[in-house]
């Protein structure tokens, strides 16, 4: 088949658009599927899970703490009837009942005292971890919705490129000759269709052309098409 220079340039052209077309389909393929994210999304929802039950342990801690409160709150009241009851009696057995029952009150309440302590304590401590595992999800909720958005932006670019390297193609296919293109397309097919020869290499496979073969090639008339021996592509000389 002949095609002139220029033609054959063009096809070279047609390649080199077909080549980026299918690089920047890669690209989109790659950023839409959401792997890149694959990790961040698993912390996520790993820090997520903490939280919950970080949350759960501080609401635990917390209602154990208005127990206390409750119990010690009870005691001194009982403390406080008798004490009432003591300074009201005239009854000294009936005193040393209650100054009995006052010295068991106390006891208690210093017991639920140091409860009280305790519980305070936990909580401070559950309330720090649940700061820090909040802290922690919302760094990675920042830096996953970051990352998203560059993302997203970078798919709007890739699309826009590609709807104009897609439309550069058709247009350039449209004054390719029928036949010509009709080689070119079922070559496409299997491989990269043209390579440029630069010096003994064929700019498709990459493969270095033995001397017998590329005597043949070069002896060819400039309008005639010549193909790598190798992956059968268009040289374009």
């Amino acid at each position: 088949m002949k095609a002139s220079p220029t033609q054959q340039a063009d096809l070279l052209s047609l390649s080199n658009l077909d080549l980026e077309i299918t690089r920047s389909r890669v690209a989109l393929a790659g950023l839409t599927s959401g792997e890149a994210f694959t990790e961040l999304r698993a912390a996520q929802r790993d820090a997520a899970g903490s939280l919950i039950d970080s949350r759960n342990q501080l609401d635990s801690v917390e209602l154990e703490l208005k127990r206390a409160e409750a119990d010690l709150a009870l005691v001194e009241q009982r403390i406080e009837k008798d004490n009432q009851r003591l300074n009201q009696t005239s009854s000294s057995k009936d005193a040393q009942g209650i100054q009995a029952e006052l010295e068991t009150l106390k006891k208690r309440k210093s017991e639920l005292e140091d409860l009280e302590l305790a519980v305070l304590e936990k909580k401070e401590a559950a309330e720090a971890a649940y700061k820090t595992i909040l802290g922690d999800k919302q760094t990675i909720d920042e830096e996953l919705a970051g990352k998203e958005a560059a993302n997203e932006t970078e798919i709007m670019k890739l699309r826009s490129g590609l709807d104009l390297i897609t439309q550069q193609r058709a247009q350039e296919a449209s004054r390719t000759d029928a036949e010509l293109l009709a080689l070119y397309e079922k070559k496409s097919a299997r491989g990269v269709a043209v390579g440029r020869l630069l010096n003994r290499e064929c700019g498709a496979c990459r493969m270095t052309i033995g001397a017998t073969a590329l005597a043949e090639i070069t002896a060819l008339p400039q309008d005639e098409i010549a193909t790598c021996p190798d992956c059968q592509a268009i040289l374009v000389r």
